[in-house]
């Protein structure tokens, strides 16, 4: 199992309609390639964590930094892990915005954590919604 953990900003905010069509194609994308994870979104910021077979991981990856839609990407994390954190969500996601308050973050809730592997992804999703939240002032 391979996963990589990445931040960008976009080169415009998004709209609800275009996060919903950006979460339809990676959803259908991410189950045709047995890959799994989670998107976050706040103010023109993401976070994502994907994770499946290296080889895919790797190939979705490189195409992310190709799509002029982000710019600023920076890598946080990248390696072989034991196990998928998110085995159900094919693209979980999550907003702090206002305007996306009614997406669902997946289809479970979050799983345990209960490895290595989690707690450091569970840190920078803990870090990037507390700066966001911070920012827009959310308490």
């Amino acid at each position: 199992m391979y996963r990589i953990i990445y931040l960008s900003s976009a080169t415009t905010k998004f709209t609800n309609e275009e996060i919903l069509t950006l979460l339809n194609a990676s959803r259908k994308n991410n189950e045709a390639n047995e890959i799994t994870g989670l998107l976050l979104y706040s103010d023109g910021n993401f976070l994502q964590i994907i994770e499946g077979k290296q080889k895919k991981i790797k190939a979705l990856y490189a195409k992310i930094n190709m799509d002029q839609r982000h710019r600023n990407i920076i890598k946080v994390f990248e390696g072989k892990v034991s196990h998928r954190i998110y085995p159900k969500w094919h693209m979980g996601f999550n907003s702090i915005d206002k305007e996306f308050e009614n997406q669902t973050i997946g289809t479970d809730s979050y799983q345990s954590i209960s490895s290595e592997d989690d707690l450091i992804a569970s840190t920078f999703i803990a870090t990037f919604l507390k700066s966001n939240k911070e920012k827009m002032n959310i308490k």
